[in-house]
C-alpha cells in the first residue's frame, strides 16, 4: 500500500529567513490573542474581531488581506480583523484555531486540513485564496522537460515526505514512477550545480529568487500536471461558522474588495505588505514587486474569485490525493461550504 501524504509544511518554501526578531513578534502576537475560545463572539460597538491565523510569515501572499484591513474594507463590514502571521516554528493554524488562539485561518492544500478532522478536528473549508497551488516543480531552462512525461528517469530533489506525490504525478499520467528521489535542504543551489534534474518548489518563489539571481529556469505547479489542488484555503470550525455567520461573511466580502485592489494595482499591494507587516518582517520589496503577480495569476477568475467546487475537489482534487495513496476522504458536502461566500457577494 502506498504510504501516505505528509502536507508540505510551510517551512519547506525557500523563502526570505525570517529573523528571530520576527518569529518572537508572531509568537507575541499569537499568545496576546489567546484569552478565551475561539468558538466565544468577541464583539463591540457592533464590530467582532476575527482573529486570523497565516501559516507562514508576513508576505506578499497576502496583500489581498493587508489593502483590505488598510483601507477600512473590514471595518466596513463589522469586523475587526487581527491577522496573525505564522512562521517556521510556529504551530500549524489547525492548531491555533484548537487552542483557542485564532478564528479562521489558512491551510497550504486540503489534506492539512483533512488530516486534522481525522484526529478529532470539525474544519470547513469556506474559500480558496488561489484557484491553483504554487506548488509544483522547477529545473533550469535548458533541461529538456515539457510534459509529465520527460521526468523519466530524472533526479528530482525534494524533501521527506514529498515521494508520494511524485508518485503520484506519474500515475495520474498513466506511467509507473521512474525517477530517483534525492533529499535536499531549502537552497536551491543543488539544482543549479546539476546535482539534480528537477527540484519541488514554489512557482512563486524559487523560479523568481533564481530569476533575480540570473538563473533561468522553468516551473510548473502540480496542477499542470494532473494534481490539482486549491491554494491558501480559508476555514474555521464548524461551530465558530455556525456561531458567527455574519462576522465570517463580511470577512469574505472585504477580503474580495481588497483582492480586487490588489489586481488592480499589484504596487499597491506590496506597499501594504510593507506596511501591515512591520519593519520587524523586513520584506524583500523587490522579490514582493516580482512574486506578487505570480500570486496574481493564480487566483480565479473575478466572478469566481475565492469559490471552491464541490466538484472539481471530489472529481479531481481528492482523485490527486488518492493516487498518491490517501484513504478515508471526507465527503465533499461536509467538507467544503460555500454559504458565507455566496452570503459575502450577493
Amino acid at each position: 500500500m502506498a504510504p501516505q501524504l505528509s502536507s508540505l509544511s510551510r517551512s519547506g518554501r525557500l523563502r526570505r529567513t525570517a529573523t528571530a526578531a520576527a518569529l518572537a513578534t508572531a509568537v507575541a502576537l499569537v499568545a496576546a490573542c489567546g484569552g478565551g475560545s475561539a468558538d466565544e463572539p468577541a464583539a463591540s460597538g457592533g464590530t467582532t474581531t476575527v482573529r486570523f491565523g497565516f501559516n507562514w510569515v508576513d508576505d506578499v501572499e497576502w496583500a489581498g488581506y493587508y489593502l483590505a484591513d488598510q483601507k477600512g474594507y473590514f471595518a466596513a463590514n463589522g469586523v475587526k480583523a487581527e491577522l496573525v502571521p505564522g512562521g517556521e516554528n510556529t504551530p500549524a493554524v489547525t492548531q491555533l484555531i484548537a487552542a483557542g488562539k485564532v478564528d479562521m485561518g489558512v491551510s497550504s492544500d486540503e489534506l492539512q486540513i483533512i488530516n486534522a478532522n481525522k484526529e478529532g478536528g470539525d474544519y470547513v473549508v469556506i474559500a480558496a485564496t488561489y484557484a491553483k497551488s504554487p506548488y509544483g516543480l522547477t529545473w533550469l531552462a535548458k533541461t529538456p522537460i515539457n510534459s509529465p512525461a520527460d521526468l523519466k528517469g530524472k533526479k528530482i530533489g525534494g524533501h521527506q515526505g514529498e515521494q508520494p506525490r511524485l508518485d503520484a504525478v506519474f500515475t495520474a499520467n498513466g506511467m509507473k514512477p521512474d525517477y530517483t528521489f534525492v533529499p535536499m535542504s531549502y537552497d536551491p543551489q543543488p539544482l543549479v550545480k546539476g546535482d539534480m534534474d528537477v527540484i519541488t518548489s514554489y512557482s512563486t518563489n524559487q523560479p523568481i529568487s533564481l530569476g533575480q539571481e540570473g538563473v533561468q529556469t522553468k516551473a510548473v505547479t502540480f496542477s499542470d500536471f494532473g494534481l490539482p489542488s486549491y491554494g491558501d484555503l480559508i476555514f474555521a470550525s464548524r461551530s465558530y461558522l455556525d456561531s458567527h455567520q455574519e462576522a465570517v461573511s463580511g470577512f469574505l466580502k472585504a477580503l474580495l474588495q481588497g483582492i480586487d485592489d490588489n489586481v488592480a494595482d499589484p504596487a499597491a499591494g506590496v506597499s501594504a505588505t510593507v506596511k501591515g507587516a512591520g519593519p520587524d518582517a523586513k520584506i524583500d520589496e523587490k522579490y514582493a514587486t516580482a512574486a506578487n503577480p505570480a500570486y496574481i495569476e493564480l487566483l480565479a477568475p473575478e466572478a469566481d474569485r475565492l469559490a471552491v467546487d464541490p466538484t472539481f475537489m471530489q472529481d479531481k482534487v481528492f482523485k490527486g490525493y488518492e493516487a498518491a495513496g490517501e484513504k478515508d476522504l471526507p465527503p465533499v458536502s461536509e467538507f467544503v461550504d460555500m454559504s458565507f461566500l455566496q452570503a459575502a457577494k450577493a
